[in-house]
């Protein structure tokens, strides 16, 4: 049997498509991360503060801890609500706890609230993947 010569380059460009096709690089999946603590700056935190606060909420301080043991922060409203005569208001709903995840993805620490899945990327932060059990 005679190998066709003039089929050999069509084969061999075959086999660079399948080649490169199968190399192709697939977004990865946001995996759970931590803050590295001593690596977060006064930015990190600015941008992380911005993240997670409410809409038209107070703001929230945190520190160079947050998120540093774990990938889940719970943020608990304040019962700090005064009526008129400036006593602590009772019997008020005060709203829901937030709750929020921080993740690895392409690299970049992003924080993602729980109960509507926004994700904001926090690029001046530095984060590592947490294995999970």
């Amino acid at each position: 049997m005679m190998f066709a010569w003039h089929r050999a380059p069509v084969c061999a460009a075959a086999a660079s498509v399948l080649l490169l096709a199968a190399c192709q690089s697939y977004p990865s999946v946001p995996v759970p991360a931590r803050m590295v603590a001593d690596k977060t700056q006064a930015q990190c935190i600015d941008q992380l503060q911005n993240a997670i606060q409410r809409p038209g909420g107070s703001r929230t301080v945190l520190t160079r801890a947050a998120f540093a043991t774990e990938d889940r922060l719970t943020i608990v409203p304040s019962p700090s609500v005064l009526d008129a005569a400036g006593q602590p208001a009772n019997g008020r709903m005060l709203g829901v706890p937030d709750s929020f995840r921080l993740t690895l993805n392409n690299g970049v620490c992003t924080v993602v609230r729980e109960a509507d899945a926004l994700a904001t990327a926090l690029p001046a932060c530095t984060c590592i993947a947490v294995q999970k059990p």
